[in-house]
């Protein structure tokens, strides 16, 4: 087994654990966010908004913002009536206020004047209510915080663990490619054939084999023998070691690499 194939063993049982840890994560998540929507509910759902059929949507994907809706006769779903959003405080963690989004329009169906009613109903709420509000769903966070921020610390911990290993493994190819390249040289014995610039304007490709000849003494350059798929081969001086470091990458994505497993940078 190949270090590259040992260590995708140990990025999969990482993977294996994320899954797990964001599961975990979700769930603390949708707790909190409930407790934050319970709180919205209890200040502007029920009675206290008196147009028939008006409530508050299930915010799904956000846990800050909240749809306040109503069925409308000319849509075959509920219309938004005003939003409500949670700003958040960067700085000392919470909420430090409430907005709110409405849309203007010049229709004054009998829909539109009852939205109205709602958007001024919301904003007596506010005007009474705002600061109360805001200290239950701040308790809330506080509440919540330790078990929040742990899970989601070792959420991203673990993401980036797999990205140190992914780095390694993408590493143990190139590695691979380098000795064979400054070795007996390296051969794209797959479908695609490598390609190189030998100068800015000069490029040359269907690329067999390549091998550096001699480095230069700063190391910026080099000499490279290149075998081509017609059997012909031709030795070019002074190329610019990045230049030919790009056929590194060739070859570990052209050969090294197994199908559909290909490392990103």
């Amino acid at each position: 087994m190949t270090k590259a194939e040992i260590i995708q063993l140990i990025i999969d049982k990482k993977n294996e654990e994320l899954k797990g840890l964001k599961e975990s994560f979700s769930k603390i998540s949708k707790k909190r966010d409930l407790r934050y929507f319970q709180t919205i509910k209890d200040y502007f759902g029920g009675s206290n908004l008196s147009i028939e059929g008006t409530y508050i949507k299930d915010p799904k994907y956000s846990g800050t913002a909240f749809e306040i809706c109503r069925p409308h006769p000319d849509y075959t779903y509920d219309k938004e009536l005003i939003t409500l959003r949670l700003t958040e405080d960067w700085k000392k963690g919470g909420f430090k206020n409430i907005t709110t989004s409405v849309y203007s329009t010049s229709d004054d169906s009998n829909f539109e004047l009852e939205r109205l009613i709602t958007v001024g109903e919301v904003a007596n709420i506010l005007l009474d209510f705002k600061d109360d509000i805001l200290g239950e769903l701040n308790a809330y966070h506080d509440k919540f915080a330790h078990e929040y921020n742990k899970a989601y610390k070792l959420v991203s911990d673990c993401k980036a663990d797999i990205s140190k290993l992914e780095t390694e493994k993408n590493n143990t190819y190139l590695e691979k490619a380098e000795n064979l390249l400054k070795g007996k040289g390296l051969e794209f014995t797959g479908p695609k054939k490598g390609r190189i610039d030998i100068r800015w304007d000069w490029s040359v490709g269907n690329i067999q084999k390549a091998q550096i000849l001699r480095k230069s003494l700063s190391g910026k350059s080099a000499d490279i023998k290149l075998t081509f798929t017609d059997g012909s081969d031709q030795t070019y001086e002074k190329v610019r070691m990045s230049n030919i470091e790009n056929l590194e990458w060739q070859y570990r994505d052209y050969v090294l690499v197994p199908e559909n497993t290909l490392v990103t940078n």
